[in-house]
């Protein structure tokens, strides 16, 4: 049985077609592929792992983009999953390789580039 997420707010990590690598934040409502559901402690103790000085601002996403990361984030009430940052810095190798490292990745049909939200997942 799955565990029920439903009201907790935790991000997860998901690429694209081209490798690009992605923070998603539910905001306690997003939806997430059914890998996350599976294995949402790998993505939770990964989010909480990532140097974010910032957090507890509206200047985190800031954070994950200087970390390479694109960073989506849940618009309350309803959705959908809108851009907040894109990759101002390079993903390190070891944080690549941790991301990779998540069981059943999420992999986006397409590029994180050509979204500005996501409604669904592709």
């Amino acid at each position: 049985m799955l565990p029920d997420l439903s009201g907790i707010e935790f991000d997860w990590f998901a690429a694209d077609s081209d490798g690009n690598l992605a923070l998603f934040a539910t905001a306690g409502e997003g939806f997430f592929p059914r890998s996350v559901a599976e294995h949402p402690a790998d993505h939770s103790s990964l989010s909480d792992s990532l140097n974010a000085p910032r957090s507890g601002t509206p200047e985190v996403w800031k954070d994950y983009a200087d970390l390479g990361l694109y960073v989506f984030d849940w618009v309350l009430p309803g959705g959908p999953y809108e851009k907040r940052e894109s990759p101002s810095g390079v993903v390190s190798y070891g944080l690549k390789a941790r991301i990779w490292a998540v069981p059943e990745l999420p992999k986006l049909n397409g590029l994180f580039s050509d979204h500005e939200k996501l409604e669904r997942w592709q």
